[in-house]
């Protein structure tokens, strides 16, 4: 393996979906940085340490916790760490692996590190992987888009007026990130019950969930990691 950082997008969370050319990176990698998660009892998880556990040896894991919070001054004081961290070890002449949960070109913001890097005139490489909504069509059988359907991908955030204009005109939307818009999606699908919504959690997981009955997921609490497909009702 040559000697660079590669940003490596790891898919919705099934080991099983990673590229081989993910796989070899992982086990040709010298280190390999993780994103970890500390929730409110103060315990520490790594969703992608899981994904990557059987291709990737553990002493090559470096581990940086990245705040789930709105405040951004305390994620680009971690996203610097990390950035002269990974400069550190690529002089050094290792090859380092930045893991990215989901696609790293897809409303990724660990993307700020990469683009540091390339003003310091480190090389960087981008590894493609496959996007949580497209994991999400395949495991509910949904045909994404067809003929002239045109998708668009909305960041977690929705509005009633602009939204029902793209469903009404043969777009079909993906809303990710969910547990910052769900209010909104619900008095959307109460407004609008004509509205075909399949809700996914978790995919690709084993808390993978899935449901299109509005009854129910206007019922759910969303977690962070979670997404839906609206569509018109034909």
């Amino acid at each position: 393996m040559k000697t660079n950082i590669t940003f490596l997008s790891l898919g919705p969370g099934d080991p099983e979906l990673l590229t081989l050319k993910a796989v070899r990176m992982l086990r040709e990698a010298d280190i390999v940085m993780l994103p970890v998660t500390e929730s409110g009892d103060g315990t520490v998880h790594s969703r992608a340490a899981d994904i990557i556990a059987e291709w990737c040896s553990a002493d090559k894991m470096r581990y940086y916790t990245l705040p789930m919070q709105q405040n951004r001054e305390a994620v680009m004081h971690v996203y610097e760490d990390m950035c002269s961290s990974a400069a550190e070890w690529y002089r050094s002449g290792l090859s380092v692996i930045v893991a990215v949960e989901g696609d790293v070109s897809i409303y990724a913001s660990i993307h700020y590190v990469l683009e540091r890097l390339q003003k310091l005139s480190i090389p960087v490489e981008q590894c493609p992987g496959i996007p949580s909504f497209i994991a999400a069509a395949a495991s509910a059988g949904l045909s994404l888009i067809s003929q002239g359907q045109r998708l668009v991908v909305l960041p977690g955030d929705i509005e009633a007026g602009a939204l029902r204009q793209l469903l009404t005109s043969r777009h079909v939307v993906v809303v990710m990130k969910l547990s910052r818009c769900q209010q909104k999606l619900k008095d959307y699908l109460l407004q609008y019950p004509d509205t075909e919504c399949h809700y996914f959690e978790n995919v690709g997981t084993p808390a993978h969930f899935y449901s299109s009955s509005h009854d129910m997921i206007l019922d759910r609490k969303m977690p962070y990691f979670s997404l839906c497909i609206l569509k018109a009702m034909p």
